[in-house]
């Protein structure tokens, strides 16, 4: 079952940790591929423009995330995406 149709509990976001993704101490457990796999699954256009630099659009060329880590990549796959997802589709349409 992947992250698109699981809804995990999503932790409060703070002012230095936009995402909330340091209250998601989970270890990786599905690997990068199956990372990419949910992401673009939601409708995420993932770009590698570096070693460890992951640029994440949805359907739109702003606004841009950012993530530096496949452990990064992978807490905001598991908890933040979905919330994004749904945000972006509500904004983009006409």
């Amino acid at each position: 079952m992947g992250i698109a149709t699981t809804h995990l509990h999503t932790p409060a976001a703070t002012r230095n940790d936009l995402f909330a993704l340091q209250a998601c101490t989970m270890p990786l457990i599905k690997g990068i591929d199956v990372t990419r796999q949910w992401l673009d699954d939601l409708g995420f256009a993932i770009n590698e423009p570096s070693p460890e630099h992951w640029v994440l659009t949805h359907l739109a060329p702003l606004p841009e995330l950012h993530f530096y880590s496949t452990l990064e990549l992978e807490q905001f796959a598991r908890h933040r995406a979905h919330h994004y997802a749904k945000r972006s589709f509500k904004e983009n349409r006409p």
